[in-house]
């Protein structure tokens, strides 16, 4: 396949540069102005479009894809530990194969549409654990997208859930591994996790090879009770463990003191930052000044990479940043840098031998575009609403603002009809 005619930009370094881009099997194959379509190649216009590397969403939660405008609890929450009780720790215990399902399907479309091609998934469903990352593959798969999946592993259902949720992580990176597909060892947060079980990550990371993806001081009572019970901080408590090293993923972090995220990054640990769940939340500002080896995620508000790299942009013109523009764009890109090293690809350039995971936009700037204000227009010019076509390994995963893969409007009926089901159990456990 020739994309022709495009305006190619990538994000670390900014660059743009009109030109053409040859797809072979699932990598880009060739880059340059003007190249002459070979026997049986299609070519696609892309006009002008705007191109981009596919997006990486660095941490969310597709299980609350069935979420969206269901009743709130009787009592409102005041604190964030009443939130997980009230809301999403009874949401997830009433999830079902259906219905994890049907939030995979719905997630990875709405990801899609939106651009972003790769999920670092963060799930848990206590009564639905074994069998549940091979589940959401298959549905992720349906639409098309790369994924990096895991099972939330905790101690609030009790040892036999704790044990299943560590052998679903390792069952899945065992068995269910595909070319879209890498595992990672999943861990709640620090407050929901005994010495034992930390102990079984540590296992569980040793024996598949991979590494931790974990909340860490998303509230103070992460810190607090880290302090209380154990005497250290977060990152020391992981370290003791060996859990925190190259390609550990540590959600939040919101809580965490600039000299102890500089020091996880020392020890090769990666920071997902979610700044629109953290507004929502209420749950404060992270240190992202001390952030250098970090990705945005959504934290399963929506898989929308776009939206979230403004607000994060509006957050840190809100603390002062001049660097604001800059920063942001960096956390953006930082999703490539992150994927690459799970996948051992180079994501995030569009050159001969990259992955050929695209999105095209319809982006028709009314200014000038160039690398030096590349950031302006993506912050400023740029939503969902502007993406046109989507290609994950070389195939079309949205092509012309349709999913290829998926019915939507079918899906999104099975989803109403379940989530009108799954939304009484959850009430039935108050």
């Amino acid at each position: 396949m020739l994309l022709a005619g495009a305006t190619l930009a990538t994000l670390d370094p900014p660059t743009v540069e009109r030109a053409d881009l040859r797809v072979e099997g699932d990598r880009i194959a060739e880059r340059g102005p003007s190249l002459a379509a070979t026997a049986g190649e299609e070519v696609v216009e892309a006009a002008g479009a705007l191109v981009l590397p596919g997006l990486v969403n660095a941490h969310t939660h597709l299980y609350s894809a069935l979420a969206r405008g269901m009743p709130g609890p009787a009592v409102h929450p005041r604190r964030f530990r009443e939130v997980l009780e009230r809301v999403w720790w009874r949401l997830d215990r009433a999830l079902d194969e259906e219905t994890v399902a049907l939030c995979g399907l719905v997630g990875a479309a709405e990801a899609a549409l939106s651009g972003t091609t790769v999920l670092l998934d963060h799930h848990s469903s206590p009564s639905f654990i074994r069998g549940s990352l091979a589940t959401l593959k298959r549905a992720i798969e349906t639409v098309g997208l790369r994924s990096v999946l895991c099972y939330e592993v905790t101690d609030r259902n009790g040892s036999e859930g704790r044990d299943g949720g560590v052998e679903e992580n390792v069952a899945f990176q065992r068995d269910d591994q595909s070319p879209l597909m890498r595992g990672m060892i999943g861990g709640h947060a620090s407050f929901t996790l005994s010495e034992e079980s930390l102990g079984r990550l540590t296992e569980a990371v040793g024996v598949t090879g991979s590494s931790l993806h974990v909340h860490v001081a998303e509230d103070r009572i992460d810190v607090d009770d880290c302090r209380t019970r154990y005497g250290r901080s977060l990152p020391e408590r992981f370290d003791v463990h060996g859990l925190l090293g190259a390609r550990t993923l540590l959600a939040h972090c919101v809580h965490l003191e600039p000299l102890e995220v500089q020091d996880a990054h020392t020890k090769g640990a990666w920071i997902a930052h979610n700044p629109r769940s953290n507004m929502n939340n209420a749950v404060g500002y992270a240190p992202a000044a001390a952030m250098r080896r970090a990705a945005l995620g959504t934290d399963g508000m929506d898989e929308d990479m776009l939206a979230e790299a403004r607000a994060a942009f509006l957050k840190m013109r809100e603390a002062g940043r001049e660097d604001a523009y800059a920063a942001a764009i960096e956390m953006l890109a930082g999703g490539h840098r992150l994927a690459a090293a799970l996948f051992g690809l180079p994501f995030g350039k569009l050159d001969a031998g990259g992955p050929a995971d695209l999105v095209v936009l319809d982006h028709v700037p009314p200014t000038p575009l160039t690398a030096q204000n590349l950031a302006g227009h993506l912050l400023f010019g740029i939503d969902r609403s502007h993406v046109r076509s989507v290609m994950v390994a070389g195939r079309f995963v949205v092509r012309d603002r349709r999913l290829v893969g998926l019915d939507l409007a079918e899906t999104f009926a099975r989803a109403r009809a379940a989530a009108a089901r799954l939304w009484p159990r959850m009430a039935a456990q108050a």
